[in-house]
C-alpha cells in the first residue's frame, strides 16, 4: 500500500536538475532567436531602404522613415520587368526539361536493367564532381558553334543538361525503394514501362518532384556566371545579369537599388511558400537518401 508513494517520490525530478534544464533551455532559445534575428537583419535593411529616397536614406539609415517612396518600386519594376519576364522563362522551361529527363532516366536506372547500367550511371554521378567553372570554357565553344548565343536556348539547354544529373539521383534511389509488387503486378496486366512510370510511379513521386522542382529553381533562377558569358542583348538576358545593368542605371541611388533587389527576391519567395510542404515532405520520406 505504501509503494505508490515512494516510487512516486524516487521517480520524480529533483528541482536543481529542473533549474538546469530550465536555464539551459532559456539560453539556447535565446540563442536561436539572436541566429535568427542576424539572419533577418539584411533582409529587414533591404525592405526598409527601398522605401527611402536619398535624403532619407543618408540622414535615417538604419531607422524606417515616412512618408514610404513607393515610386523607387515603380521605377525598378519598369527598368526589371523584361528581366523578370525572360528568368521566368527561363526557369520555367528549364524546370520542366529537368524533370521530364530526370524522372524517365531515374525510372531507367531503377527498374530496367540494361549492360553497362551501373557503369553509365556511376559515370553520370562523376560529373557532379567536376567543378562547373571548369566546363565554362567548352561549353562557350559548344554554344557558340551551334549558333546559340544570345537566344533563350543558351541558358535552357545547358541547364537541364547539367542540373538534372543530381535529379536523375534523387529519382533513382526513391524509385529504387517502391516496392517491387506494384510493377510486377502491373507487368502482368500488360503494362509497359512508360504505363508503369506514368501510373505508378510518377502518382508516388510527388514529394520528390517538389524537391527537384525546388532545387532546380533555385539553382537557375540565381546562376549569373553562364548567363552572363553568353548574353549580351537585353532582350533575353535574365534577371541576375538585368540587375548588373541596372545597377549602372541607378548607380548612387539606394532607394530604387534596394527596391530592384526586393522585387528579384519576390518570385523566389512565392515559389518557396507555395512548395515548402512538398519540399519538406520530400526531404523527410528519405528523397535525399542514397
Amino acid at each position: 500500500m505504501n509503494l505508490a508513494p515512494e516510487v512516486t517520490k524516487a521517480a520524480a525530478p529533483r528541482p536543481g536538475r529542473l533549474r538546469r534544464l530550465g536555464v539551459f533551455g532559456v539560453l539556447w532559445r535565446a540563442t536561436l532567436l539572436l541566429l535568427l534575428f542576424l539572419t533577418f537583419v539584411p533582409f529587414l535593411f533591404m525592405i526598409t531602404t527601398s522605401f527611402k529616397d536619398t535624403h532619407q536614406f543618408y540622414h535615417s539609415f538604419w531607422s524606417p522613415t515616412w512618408p514610404l517612396a513607393f515610386e523607387n518600386y515603380a521605377r525598378a519594376y519598369g527598368d526589371l520587368k523584361v528581366f523578370i519576364f525572360n528568368s521566368i522563362l527561363v526557369t520555367a522551361a528549364s524546370i520542366a526539361g529537368i524533370l521530364a529527363f530526370s524522372i524517365m532516366t531515374g525510372f531507367l536506372f531503377a527498374r530496367y536493367r540494361f549492360p553497362g547500367r551501373e557503369i553509365i550511371y556511376y559515370m553520370m554521378l562523376a560529373m557532379l564532381m567536376v567543378p562547373g567553372v571548369l566546363m565554362l570554357i567548352p561549353q562557350f565553344v559548344w554554344v557558340q558553334r551551334l549558333g546559340l548565343l544570345d537566344t533563350y536556348w543558351v541558358m535552357i539547354l545547358p541547364y537541364i543538361a547539367g542540373m538534372q544529373i543530381m535529379g536523375v539521383f534523387l529519382f533513382r534511389g526513391f524509385f529504387a525503394q517502391l516496392d517491387q509488387a506494384l510493377f510486377e503486378s502491373a507487368q502482368l496486366d500488360g503494362a509497359g514501362l512508360f504505363r508503369q512510370l506514368w501510373h505508378i510511379a510518377l502518382p508516388l513521386s510527388k514529394p520528390i518532384l517538389g524537391v527537384v522542382a525546388i532545387m532546380s529553381a533555385l539553382g537557375v533562377w540565381n546562376s549569373f556566371l553562364w548567363p552572363l558569358v553568353t548574353t549580351s542583348n537585353e532582350d533575353v538576358m535574365v534577371l541576375t545579369v538585368g540587375m548588373l545593368r541596372y545597377y549602372g542605371r541607378v548607380l548612387g541611388q539606394y532607394g530604387p537599388m534596394f527596391a530592384g533587389y526586393t522585387i528579384s527576391a519576390i518570385p523566389l519567395g512565392i515559389l518557396f511558400t507555395l512548395f515548402t510542404r512538398a519540399f519538406m515532405k520530400g526531404v523527410t520520406s528519405g528523397a535525399l537518401k542514397a
